[in-house]
């Protein structure tokens, strides 16, 4: 569960902007941060059995829509299969508004209705064009913008935060200069921070963090979070953001007119029939990772394990494998095998 930090959790003057109107709840955060990680739990609410989920993705491969899918079943772009909406590719950037108003539209008629709508989106999101194209229809009201922070990579790359406030003077390294600036607009953006995967820094880190992230968004609510320990309702004490604020806010930082995505962050998708060799994989990792290459995820086969399909995914320094289930050819082959005997 997430340790509370003073004031930041569960404050009690909460009341919903409309109640006639559907909630947003925005999940955002740079890359690898633990976003979908976080709504693949609630997911598993059973309060948002009913709730609709839109997933923001860079990618071209839309693995996260997939990974959110009932049994992962597979998703096409720009449109909403079941109660999940796939945006990735084009449906990410030059069409983001186009493709949000289409899909808000479908979810405002699904029966049973939704009564709330999750969306996680890229952490190369630019936040006011997301929060303008998800409020662009009036039967739709923003509940909370949530941005995670990953308190490892936050500490090994950002000096705990001091990175971001420019404390530290300019950052020398071309690619976390990026991040950087990513993650200091999203920050700007948030009605709540959510610091993640705390169980990997110490408590005083954790504590000069949260301090560094008050300052640099004093009026967000902040949240400590290992293993997904953060559940949704945890927040609803949490008010709702003004709209008015955040626009005012986007004309002082001149991001009325910026693009959907960040402009030099740029997502390639690795496809070969070929399995991976477990040992020239792990010296890959060891040897060849920059900084410049911000998150890995995907399938992955294995040649020591060819029949499990494995989940890769890959933040900054940190790497985890997980079992998601069988090749289609080795579930055949098994099926085979007990007919013949």
């Amino acid at each position: 569960m997430p340790r509370p930090h003073g004031r930041h959790l569960l404050r009690s003057s909460a009341i919903m902007t409309s109640q006639s109107k559907l909630p947003i709840t925005v999940l955002t955060g740079f890359l690898g941060s633990g976003k979908t990680t976080l709504l693949r739990r609630w997911r598993r609410d059973e309060a948002l059995r009913e709730a609709a989920f839109i997933v923001h993705d860079l990618s071209e491969l839309g693995l996260d829509a997939e990974l959110l899918s009932d049994e992962g079943a597979p998703t096409a772009p720009g449109k909403l299969h079941g109660r999940v909406a796939a945006l990735h590719g084009v449906h990410a950037r030059d069409q983001l508004r186009t493709s949000l108003g289409r899909i808000l539209d479908q979810i405002a008629g699904l029966d049973p209705g939704a009564p709330q709508v999750l969306c996680e989106s890229t952490g190369a999101a630019r936040p006011w064009p997301l929060i303008s194209a998800l409020t662009q229809d009036a039967r739709f009201f923003l509940r909370h913008f949530i941005v995670t922070v990953d308190a490892l990579n936050l500490h090994r790359d950002f000096e705990d935060g001091r990175g971001l406030t420019g404390d530290t003077g300019p950052i020398g390294d071309p690619a976390l200069l990026q991040a950087a600036e990513v993650l200091a607009e999203q920050i700007a953006f948030a009605s709540i921070i959510i610091l993640t995967k705390v169980d990997t820094v110490s408590k005083a880190v954790t504590d000069e963090q949260v301090r560094i992230l008050q300052r640099l968004q004093p009026k967000a609510t902040i949240g400590l979070s290992a293993q997904a320990g953060i559940l949704l309702p945890q927040l609803d004490a949490t008010p709702a953001p003004e709209l008015a604020d955040l626009k005012a806010r986007a004309d002082q930082l001149e991001l009325a007119g910026s693009t959907a995505t960040a402009d030099q962050v740029e997502a390639t998708i690795i496809r070969d029939p070929r399995p991976f060799h477990p040992e020239r994989l792990y010296q890959a990792v060891c040897n060849e990772l920059g900084t410049g290459l911000y998150r890995t995820k995907g399938y992955l086969w294995l040649a020591s394990r060819p029949a499990h399909v494995l989940l890769w995914q890959q933040s900054g320094s940190q790497i985890a494998l997980e079992l998601t289930g069988y090749w289609r050819a080795e579930i055949a082959r098994n099926i085979v095998a007990m007919i013949l005997l």
